[in-house]
């Protein structure tokens, strides 16, 4: 079996945030109201600043006119991007249509700390939540994150990599689809006509991590992109789902995650009151990026694939590897014990 080789790696860990000072007094920032409509709240915590978690991923806050094709305004809000322990609550036995809001004020749940992504709709806009990384030059990874979402119909958790809307790689939850389906999408997805293209997106089923049955997104599951030269595939809880070879990007990139929806036929449109949350408990990522030496080589691996406690990377054996040896049966990490970040 060769190993994809990759010359970075960055763990987020969401849960080992607890004890931290920041994490102590967790409150749930009030919804956004018709009145905040200019995208300029504060961020929720000193988590976000640069010097901690701000100096790999930065929360934005640009918003997007409405148009005939999308017809509700987007504002991005730091105010929808924050650490938290509670979730969105069943109020039915129809979790798809009737949730409840976590509570605004303090976070008394004690569950372990998660990242948390929202997006709530207006009267006259849909308020939404949007975080990029510092880097933006990521030339192929491996992108691992654990994930639940939970909500109202009518918006889109996306998971991407990113240059420009033909560039683009996505992980999407739809809150309008059934609940153990999720999106496999290369960009673009139109044509010059506007017409769908076949091969661009694809629906995967959620199967229970070590089960044939079918799971939810409102539960836990670990979603896996891997952006390799030539090829994209999706894996859910491990197990592969897709290979795809139209559309996969070709240039350096950025990686996204975004709770949003504009009113456009993807996410649909959401009533006005709704709301849906993205909840992260980590992202763990091997990556390379443009201008990393060609056939450089590494005298240490380690591996993040098929360990005892994953997604904790371990030491591995063996000769030594060289950059290039692409392929899908594993991946390998190149620099020793890089950037593993728990905070």
């Amino acid at each position: 079996n060769e190993k994809a080789l990759f010359l970075h790696h960055q763990f987020f860990d969401f849960r080992s945030l607890g004890n931290e000072t920041f994490a102590s007094n967790l409150t749930v920032p009030a919804t956004i109201d018709d009145s905040q409509d200019g995208g300029i709240e504060p961020l929720t915590s000193p988590f976000f600043d640069k010097g901690l978690f701000g100096d790999y991923f930065t929360p934005a806050s640009w918003s997007k006119n409405a148009s005939e094709l999308a017809p509700v305004f987007m504002v991005n809000s730091h105010q929808n991007v924050y650490l938290s322990k509670q979730r969105l609550r069943v109020t039915s036995s129809n979790s798809k249509r009737l949730m409840d809001s976590p509570i605004p004020g303090r976070d008394t749940s004690d569950s372990p700390v998660h990242l948390t992504l929202r997006t709530n709709r207006l009267s006259s806009f849909q308020s939404t939540s949007d975080l990029q990384t510092a880097e933006t030059a990521y030339m192929h990874a491996s992108i691992r994150i654990r994930a639940r979402v939970a909500g109202s119909p009518g918006a889109c958790a996306g998971m991407f990599t990113y240059l420009t809307d033909d560039q683009e790689s996505d992980i999407e939850i739809l809150t309008r689809d059934d609940h153990s389906t999720i999106r496999a999408t290369n960009q673009p997805g139109l044509d010059a006509q506007g017409q769908v293209i076949p091969d661009a997106s694809t629906p995967l089923t959620i199967s229970k991590s070590g089960s044939s049955a079918t799971g939810s997104w409102t539960d836990w599951n670990e979603y896996q992109l891997n952006w390799l030269p030539g090829q994209s595939e999706w894996l859910i809880n491990g197990v592969s789902k897709l290979n795809k070879t139209y559309g996969v990007p070709t240039q350096p990139s950025n990686f996204q995650i975004k709770m949003w929806s504009d009113g456009s036929s993807w996410p649909g449109n959401m009533t006005v009151g709704g709301l849906a949350t993205l909840d992260i408990e980590w992202i763990d990522m091997v990556y390379n990026v443009s201008g990393d030496a060609s056939g450089a080589t590494c005298q240490k691996t380690c591996t993040i694939d098929n360990i005892a406690n994953n997604p904790i990377p371990q030491r591995s054996s063996g000769k030594v590897h060289t950059a290039g040896m692409w392929s899908i049966s594993g991946l390998v990490l190149g620099t020793l014990w890089a950037s593993i970040l728990l905070f």
